[in-house]
């Protein structure tokens, strides 16, 4: 038996005469067996045989046999026909299924509900699903459907938003012939996931203060599915190397009211189980300082967005005489006790020489860019990259089983743009500065610690501010003369803002 043919068999004993006509009569029911074959009779008793085609796959089919012989003696013009018992056997089931690719519901930023149906299987179907990815030619994502039966569907997570995806739905169904499945494909659709508003998963890396990352990424963004305790959404980036990891963190914000506000970004990096640099924004209409007070060192936590194990760093820092130095600095991150807290993640330490240079130059210098965030109206907006570096001979200390390296110096690059009505950058200035990761005696003197931006690129190998327009990057990037940043905390003043439109929101919510 195959699944379009198969061959009957029966038997008779104890006819009288060598039937005149014997075979099988066939049908899909007992009650309509309308099909005849013929088969061999050369006795009057024995097997009998025959092959039918065309049948139908995993299909029931009723049979019976039957001899038809001639009477004796005065009813020798005379015959009858007797049959056997009703017999049924089913062909192998193969793969028939017609599969059709149902649309796409439940469309958001990050996620997606695909569908789809099949008919017409024949065989067992033990797999449903859904190819999917970012081009027709690349569809590698496999989604499992939710159930084998017709309608089935599969939820994706973890998209990219505003970003067009195709899909096709499959099924698996099991080909008793071959003894293996065959897999039947729909037609291909697409979807397009939704925008984010004010925080996007591409949009940060408009932002003028992020380093151009862009050629070291791979793979998707990873957006956070929920809020942790420190109100956090965040959204994670794979790149080219795998021990480095790239995190966006956000917090509720109450102006715009309810929206997600960017906080920071970091380049995390697990061999070193510290940032390679931050980067953020500052400007009271957006990050305003309220005061909420600083979280103590027990708030510290490894970062939610970071799936690299390695983060907890020097724990034992102190005891040799460093501290968890941090890059987003505690004190620019007051408008919520949610939004302080993330600046305690592991991955915004580093061991910082702690006893006159901590607390020494690098606590003034932060203090001074804090003073330097534009006011609520200012049509100004300051950005900054804060990172370290690992020159010369590394050092290293021992905290549990790892060997911690030390950086061998803290830099922050300084960017102050200005825009016009129009959100066109009109004016941008810079200034860097690079301390060695040791006690600095000059108390809070840093002028001999100005670097020009580019210098610091070069030897950090990122370019930090690619978005400023190229002829005032160029200006600001090369720059060493640090009197506008020495003397800018003063000069700023509340600008009105043109038409009541807040700048500092406008920026983040065009």
């Amino acid at each position: 038996m195959s699944s379009t043919g198969a061959t009957l068999s029966g038997s008779f004993a104890g006819a009288t005469s060598v039937p005149s006509a014997a075979g099988f009569r066939w049908g899909t029911s007992q009650e309509n067996l309308s099909r005849t074959v013929s088969a061999a009779a050369n006795s009057t008793g024995g097997s009998l045989a025959a092959a039918i085609f065309g049948l139908s796959a995993g299909t029931t089919y009723y049979y019976q046999a039957f001899v038809t012989v001639s009477g004796s003696g005065d009813h020798s013009s005379e015959s009858s026909t007797i049959y056997g018992a009703v017999c049924s056997f089913t062909t192998r089931k193969v793969a028939t299924a017609s599969v059709t690719t149902g649309a796409a519901t439940l469309v958001g930023q990050a996620t997606a509900t695909l569908g789809g149906f099949y008919t017409g299987a024949s065989g067992r179907v033990d797999y449903t699903g859904f190819v999917w990815g970012l081009s027709q030619s690349s569809m590698n994502g496999d989604a499992m459907g939710d159930s084998t039966a017709s309608p089935f569907s599969a939820t994706l997570t973890g998209l990219s938003e505003n970003t067009t995806y195709y899909y096709q739905a499959y099924v698996g169904e099991y080909n008793e012939e071959s003894g293996d499945y065959e897999f039947r494909y729909g037609n291909v659709k697409t979807f397009t996931t939704s925008k984010a508003s004010p925080v996007s998963t591409y949009g940060y890396l408009e932002c003028y203060e992020v380093p151009d990352i862009i050629s070291s990424l791979s793979g998707e963004a990873v957006r956070a599915d929920s809020r942790d305790d420190r109100d956090d959404f965040w959204y994670r980036y794979y790149t080219n190397n795998s021990s480095r990891q790239l995190v966006t963190h956000t917090y509720k914000n109450s102006s715009p009211a309810g929206k997600q506000t960017r906080n920071f970004t970091v380049l995390y990096d697990e061999t070193r189980y510290a940032p390679v640099w931050t980067a953020h924004a500052m400007h009271k209409g957006m990050w305003p300082d309220n005061n909420v007070g600083r979280s103590d060192n027990s708030a510290w936590a490894s970062d939610p967005g970071i799936s690299l194990t390695q983060q907890s760093g020097l724990n034992n820092a102190s005891t040799v005489g460093y501290s968890r130095g941090h890059l987003v600095a505690s004190n620019y991150r007051q408008t919520t006790s949610e939004q302080n807290s993330q600046t305690f993640y592991y991955s915004n330490q580093a061991p910082q020489w702690q006893d006159k240079f901590n607390s020494g130059v690098w606590s003034s210098l932060e203090q001074r860019v804090a003073a330097l965030a534009p006011e609520v109206g200012s049509r100004d907006t300051l950005y900054v990259v804060t990172g370290v570096l690992y020159e010369g001979e590394i050092t290293t200390k021992k905290s549990g089983s790892l060997d911690v390296p030390i950086p061998s110096h803290f830099y922050k690059c300084i960017m102050k743009c200005s825009f016009n009505t129009s959100g066109a950058v009109t004016d941008a200035k810079g200034i860097a500065f690079v301390y060695t990761n040791e006690p600095h005696y000059d108390s809070y003197d840093d002028s001999g610690y100005v670097r020009s931006i580019d210098s610091v690129e070069t030897r950090a190998g990122f370019d930090f501010f690619p978005r400023v327009p190229s002829t005032l990057q160029e200006q600001a990037e090369s720059n060493t003369n640090p009197s506008w940043f020495t003397t800018g905390s003063s000069s700023y003043s509340s600008i009105s803002p043109v038409g009541g439109t807040d700048w500092g929101t406008k920026l983040w919510n065009p």
